[in-house]
């Protein structure tokens, strides 16, 4: 088809919506090495897909695309048949489909009910089972005191010591495995494997020789390893993040035999992980959200579900920071999806404070001739930089449609003389070539309806750097990008976030931040020690504040900043608030995070213990997502006695196990202040 699709022969993410853009616009070419007259060739790659469905149920909005399209699209077993009757205002669900399906449901005028299409990633045929069909779920009566954990995470080490019972038992009650072949004759999961206590029981017996078990071989045997592919398999490390995290919220000595957290958890594909922007993971989160809440509705205590905690460590840059976004939306619609089941969830508050990641930009009123100055942005794109790098300038919340042309944006390469230009307008895109007529950067300006209704303009700036032949490549160097106030108040901003774009640590190199390096910057104090907060009354307009998480800006999710305990200090990477207030932001607004727990114990000594990838292995991981499971344990033992909000009982839990933060630190970094959370994992839950 294209070069961009064929980069990845094993789970491709694709890093951004332009990228799906010329996907949607491609139409397959005739292959030319077919005799005359042969068929043309067709596009059977299936792509995940997120879908948000306008008051129709899925079994209509299926039934609707089938009669034009009978082979290109599957919908997960994971939803039963009540799931597909019910016909929603609106509602997200994760999909299967072909390039002929896509094209026609990013039509803004199709007829199946579908407001937003996502994208996620091209996925293999060897993980997907089209014929699997929704599973019989029978109900788990269990005692007073059960709460059931979920965690969503890459890497995870299921047979660790720490979530088992004995040494052929286990507390994982259900382990969705997303990259993974299915299993031959279950049938139960579209996509992956989905393995069921008995089944890790059983795995954990037939790998156990002379007492001990042989991990590597479980793992193999799960799908979570393939030696003899290229995939990346993040258990096969010796520290992955997941098992990390879940050992932290869930984690308990096997002498404990602790019966009253059950567990269920979702492993992500790697490659979804590997794209930090967050941009290909919807359709995977949306799927994972739905197959662990149907687990775990399964948990009655008299008749009635077991209250759910679930543990969600991931975060974004990019997205509006208002509480409208897709990701937003989808785990408020989870924490609200059954009123009989009380559920909770914690986020990371994100580790982008230092990250220069973040401005804003305000223009004065119009002088007496009329004239406006111009604000610019330096972006520092870096060399080696084997990934795209995006810039997004989101535009003020307008009721009015189509918004006003509040600004234009001129972006300049290094080492050029001009650059590209657009206008805040429908329809307004611009490509930037290199001398051999190449594509090396893109502007482009989409709107983003309600419940966002703000415009975005987006910079979209190719690899540096690529081990492929003929692969165009960008200058790197400061770009300048220039915005011009056009139709813009003077007390109306212009947001602006650099994706994330890093490589995560154990995965291959190749990602390298881009960010804004505007003169003026003050990154280190009159010490030399890096400044956390903005000065008073700084001009530059690349901030620490508003590097909140994407992801956290709901009104629901227990939102966590990390602290340093020996300095009593928020640490320094961890995210400052406040998030972007518009007329559609949900309530309570939230102007930071909730609270900040344990991240690193000092300077030096970064990062906190839990479970490396092989029992009786322990590493030290830091960040906001070692921080946030920590709460998730507490609330795991709190849960059920709390009668109110999941936020409610945060403000309560804080008073009765406070940490002393140093005073001056501001709201938007700590919330309502430290807490300690102890995780011994010796200690029985009451």
């Amino acid at each position: 088809m294209v070069t961009w699709m064929q980069e990845e022969t094993e789970g491709y993410a694709p890093r951004d919506a332009l990228t799906y853009q010329r996907l949607l616009s491609q139409t397959v070419p005739e292959d030319k090495s077919s005799p005359p007259g042969a068929a043309p060739v067709v596009d059977l790659t299936w792509w995940s897909v997120m879908v948000e469905l306008d008051g129709v149920s899925i079994d209509d909005f299926a039934s609707a695309v089938r009669a034009d399209f009978p082979d290109d699209m599957i919908v997960p077993a994971a939803y039963d048949a009540a799931d597909r009757a019910a016909a929603k205002a609106r509602q997200f669900v994760s999909l299967f489909a072909r390039q002929s399906v896509l094209s026609a449901l990013n039509n803004t005028q199709n007829n199946y009910g579908v407001l937003n299409v996502h994208l996620g990633m091209a996925t293999p045929d060897e993980w997907l089972d089209p014929g699997a069909t929704p599973p019989a779920r029978a109900d788990i009566p269990v005692a007073d005191g059960t709460v059931v954990v979920g965690v969503i995470d890459d890497g995870l080490g299921i047979a660790h010591e720490l979530f088992r019972t004995g040494p052929v038992s286990s507390r994982i009650a259900c382990c969705s495995i997303l990259a993974a072949p299915p299993l031959p004759g279950t049938n139960m999961a579209t996509q992956g494997r989905l393995l069921m206590q008995a089944e890790i029981d059983q795995l954990l017996a037939d790998c156990t020789f002379s007492g001990l078990l042989d991990e590597d071989l479980f793992y193999e045997r799960t799908g979570q390893v393939a030696m003899n592919t290229n995939r990346f398999d993040p258990v096969a490390m010796r520290r992955s993040h997941g098992t990390h995290i879940m050992g932290i919220a869930a984690g308990f000595d096997p002498d404990v035999a602790e019966a009253k957290r059950p567990i269920v958890c979702a492993a992500l594909p790697s490659p979804v992980v590997e794209d930090t922007s967050g941009i290909s993971l919807m359709p995977a989160l949306c799927l994972a959200l739905q197959i662990l809440g149907k687990e775990a509705e399964r948990f009655k205590i008299n008749g009635t579900p077991a209250p759910f905690v679930m543990n969600f460590s991931f975060g974004n840059f990019s997205g509006p920071h208002d509480g409208t976004s897709e990701v937003s939306r989808l785990l408020e619609d989870f924490l609200c999806a059954n009123p009989d089941q009380k559920r909770w969830m914690t986020l990371p508050a994100g580790n982008g404070n230092l990250s220069q990641c973040h401005a804003t930009l305000q223009f004065e009123e119009a002088a007496a001739d009329g004239r406006r100055d111009d604000a610019v942005l330096d972006l520092r794109v870096l060399p080696d930089d084997m990934t795209a790098s995006y810039v997004e300038l989101w535009l003020p919340y307008s009721a009015s449609t189509p918004p006003p042309d509040y600004v234009s944006v001129t972006v300049t390469a290094p080492f050029e003389d001009s650059g590209g230009t657009i206008e805040a307008r429908e329809g307004q895109v611009h490509n930037m070539l290199d001398d051999h007529g190449q594509i090396i950067g893109t502007l482009i300006y989409t709107f983003e309806p309600a419940p966002t209704a703000r415009g975005l303009i987006t910079l979209s700036i190719e690899p540096t750097a690529s081990h492929k032949a003929g692969k165009p490549l960008a200058p790197s160097g400061l770009w300048k990008i220039e915005v011009r106030p056009v139709d813009i108040g003077a007390d109306e901003v212009v947001e602006c976030w650099v994706r994330r774009d890093e490589t995560l640590p154990g995965y291959r190199p190749g990602g390298r931040q881009a960010f804004f390096d505007n003169p003026g910057y003050q990154k280190f104090g009159p010490i030399g020690e890096p400044r956390t907060v903005d000065p008073a009354n700084d001009p530059c307009p690349v901030r620490r504040s508003g590097t909140y998480s994407g992801f956290a800006d709901g009104p629901s999710p227990l939102v966590v900043a990390a602290y340093t305990e020996d300095q009593k200090m928020i640490s320094l990477y961890s995210a400052t608030g406040p998030v972007t207030h518009t007329p559609m932001t949900p309530t309570p607004m939230r102007d930071g995070p909730d609270v900040a727990a344990k991240g690193d114990q000092s300077l030096v000594l970064a990062g906190v213990m839990s479970a490396g990838s092989r029992s009786g292995s322990y590493v030290r991981l830091n960040g906001t997502s070692v921080s946030c499971p920590r709460v998730a344990r507490l609330a795991a033992d709190q849960i059920a006695g709390w009668s109110g909000s999941g936020r409610d009982w945060l403000s309560h839990a804080i008073t009765e196990a406070p940490f002393a933060l140093d005073s001056n630190t501001p709201v938007t970094r700590k919330g309502l202040g430290g807490i300690d959370v102890d995780v011994d994992w010796t200690k029985p839950s009451p």
